[in-house]
């Protein structure tokens, strides 16, 4: 970050003529010392109440005040910063030129600060350096997800990359979530690759992935549910894919439904009832 605050130290200089004529209190009541407080307090309703209400606030003060939670180890006040920045196109961009930066070299701290904040100002053209830090081997979780969660963000397809890396990551939580965003991304047509997940070694993982096959209706992964319906170990894997096949509404899921109606999870028995109603 220390290239980020370099420019947004040359920046306030230009704002501060500016700022001079204007007070350093907008919007709906906010100011840089209410943020400040709020920071202190430690409590992420407070920061983020400060911050929202500082939307519309002038102020070179609280251009620094907001950059240092860019940084914070919380992802809803990391948030919130980059919500207030992309009111502010012009700096938004002069801060998204170190984020890049810093996906391509940055630890995992600095990748997971700068993919949320790149995310959530819609920085379409940090896409490629996306697409390149998936593929770095020395990231932790947190960095990994946050990837995962800029590309889900943006919901455009050159971002599929990141997610189909995703999908293969030896961490569950990330292939959750990659399959998690698959069906986010606009145009997205296939869930095909989201099929083979069916299969994961992860409870979590599977559901997830039932549950996004059949929002996208794909019908090849039929005879995939039914086998989690009939056979998986998790209540909550085949609720999933008992409702997907409900989506799908292809007649020959019947049976296997028919049999669920009686499975030992109340959860999964409703899903089974209603997902009959839908078949052809």
């Amino acid at each position: 970050m220390k290239t980020i605050k370099t420019k947004l130290a040359a920046l306030a200089i230009v704002l501060a003529g500016l700022c001079a004529a204007s007070p350093a209190l907008a919007g709906k009541g906010g100011n840089a010392s209410k943020i400040r407080s709020a920071v202190a307090s430690r409590s992420v309703d407070a920061i983020v109440a400060e911050v929202e209400r500082a939307e519309g606030l002038i102020c070179d003060e609280c251009i620094q005040v907001v950059t240092d939670l860019t940084e914070d180890e919380r992802y809803a006040v990391r948030e919130v910063a980059a919500w207030w920045f992309a009111k502010r196109p012009a700096t938004a961009r002069l801060l998204a030129d170190g984020f890049i930066v810093e996906l391509e070299s940055g630890g995992s701290v600095a990748v997971r600060n700068a993919a949320d904040f790149l995310g959530a100002t819609i920085t379409y053209r940090s896409l490629p350096a996306l697409r390149t830090a998936i593929t770095r081997t020395d990231l932790g979780t947190d960095a990994r997800l946050a990837l995962v969660r800029a590309v889900k963000v943006m919901g455009h397809r050159d971002g599929n990359f990141v997610l189909l890396t995703a999908m293969g990551d030896p961490d569950a939580t990330v292939r959750a979530a990659a399959i998690n965003a698959w069906r986010d991304i606009r145009g997205q047509l296939s869930a095909s690759p989201v099929v083979a997940a069916l299969a994961d070694p992860d409870a979590t993982v599977r559901a997830e992935a039932a549950t996004v096959v059949g929002a996208m209706r794909d019908v090849t992964a039929r005879a995939m549910l039914e086998t989690l319906v009939a056979t998986d170990a998790s209540p909550f894997v085949r609720r999933n894919a008992a409702w997907a096949l409900g989506r799908l509404g292809q007649g020959a899921s019947r049976d296997v439904l028919a049999k669920a109606t009686t499975d030992t999870s109340g959860l999964v028995r409703l899903t089974a009832k209603a997902s009959l109603a839908q078949l052809r």
